[in-house]
């Protein structure tokens, strides 16, 4: 483990990311790190110090963000989703800094889910070692825990009790997950004495998430929803027939709704970080599916190689509509 008070004589270690076996600069110049400095820690603790400019970029961007929209605040517990895939692993580690910078506790939770017996996240996948290392090295306690519901006879089961409604396995999974992660937020709020306002559940949805839910919605004739940043949820329940799923008031935070996915990708490989493929796994992925955010997904991209900024766009028009019809609800 590298000796924080030790580092803290070289750079502001607000701004970097600190792993057992590299530093990743979030910001060089609030940083203070200098090519000199920098070849003194690389001696002094014999790791590497990786100058990544998209990794920099991305962090003060989603830095930013976070402050527009006031998404963390010191002393948080901050719970991960974790899935090891580049969107939450990014997020990992971007949120590293902030343990310094407003003194948050973070913990990794990685929801094993059952897709029809298809287990991506399960303990006895190998893959799952690259999510346990990547935790190790950054010092941060991770927990594999089990959701066994098979989330595809779920939504089979919502769709047979609806009139006209298909829902696909990626509903129940997003309810499996959020039930594995509210109530390991409220069993931390339990059992370390933290007020639940105090305990964010933090999703790695990214630009290419956001926009393409707001076009599936529109293509799916339902209400226009856009992803929040942001946003508090009260107590659900949902029924499946036989038993129900029930899920605990949380609050949801998503730092990376203005980042693109390739831009992540790119970050990644400069700072030689290695992330788990999972939606290659899972049978009902948007690279594997057939569904309507697939089609989003291609119309976006295809749309996108004439106008670049066209998922920002329609993120952006989505929030417009709701804020005006917000404040002329009356007329």
């Amino acid at each position: 483990m590298i000796n924080i008070k030790e580092l803290k004589k070289y750079c502001d270690t607000s701004y970097i990311t600190v792993r057992n076996d590299k530093i990743i600069i979030n910001n060089r110049r609030l940083s203070k790190l200098s090519r000199t400095k920098i070849n003194e820690i690389e001696k002094e603790f014999n790791i590497p110090v990786i100058i990544s400019k998209k990794y920099e970029e991305i962090s003060q961007k989603i830095g930013r963000y976070i402050s527009k929209y006031n998404i963390i605040q010191p002393q948080d517990h901050i719970i991960v989703g974790l899935s090891g895939g580049k969107d939450s692993l990014i997020l990992l580690h971007l949120l590293e800094s902030y343990r310094r910078k407003y003194g948050i506790k973070l913990y990794a939770v990685t929801v094993d889910l059952n897709i029809d017996g298809v287990r991506p996240w399960s303990e006895n996948n190998k893959n799952i070692n690259k999510l346990k290392n990547h935790c190790k090295n950054l010092n941060i306690p991770h927990k594999i825990i089990p959701f066994n519901n098979n989330v595809v006879e779920m939504s089979e089961i919502l769709t047979n009790q609806s009139k006209g409604m298909e829902y696909s396995p990626c509903f129940s999974c997003s309810i499996g997950r959020r039930k594995i992660l509210t109530d390991f937020s409220k069993e931390l709020s339990i059992s370390e004495n933290i007020p639940m306002d105090k305990i964010k559940i933090c999703f790695g949805h990214t630009l290419e998430d956001n926009s393409d839910t707001v076009l599936a919605n529109l293509l799916k004739g339902g209400i226009i929803k856009v992803l929040s940043p942001i946003k508090k949820f009260g107590k659900a329940s949902f029924n499946y027939g036989e038993y129900s799923i029930n899920l605990k008031q949380s609050i949801i935070i998503r730092p990376l709704l203005s980042i693109s996915e390739k831009d992540i990708k790119i970050a990644l490989e400069q700072c030689n970080i290695k992330y788990y493929k999972d939606k290659e796994q899972c049978p009902y992925s948007r690279e594997r599916g057939d569904g309507i955010r697939r089609k989003s997904h291609n119309i976006l991209c295809e749309v996108e190689g004439e106008v670049k900024n066209i998922r920002e766009m329609v993120v952006s028009s989505a929030i417009a509509t709701k804020e005006y019809y917000s404040k002329n609800k009356d007329n």
